[in-house]
């Protein structure tokens, strides 16, 4: 969720671009919890939210992530 309110922000003229460089380690870090099914692993899980899982909140902020970083 930060990574991408960076990339909107920069894409945006809000945030100065120093902030891409935060938001490029989320983005990497993110990346590296993609399963072999495209799923990203250890975000919140459903229904009760109270240990990880792959709830489709944690995978719809990973694509959009992907979309401002791609934007940007």
């Amino acid at each position: 969720m930060l990574a991408y309110s960076i990339y909107e922000g920069v894409r945006n003229n809000w945030l100065d671009r120093k902030y891409l460089e935060a938001a490029n380690k989320m983005r990497k870090a993110a990346h590296s919890k993609v399963d072999e099914l495209g799923f990203v692993q250890g975000v919140c899980g459903a229904p009760h939210f109270d240990a990880p899982g792959r709830a489709t909140e944690g995978q719809a902020f990973f694509i959009l992530m992907e979309s401002a970083w791609k934007k940007l």
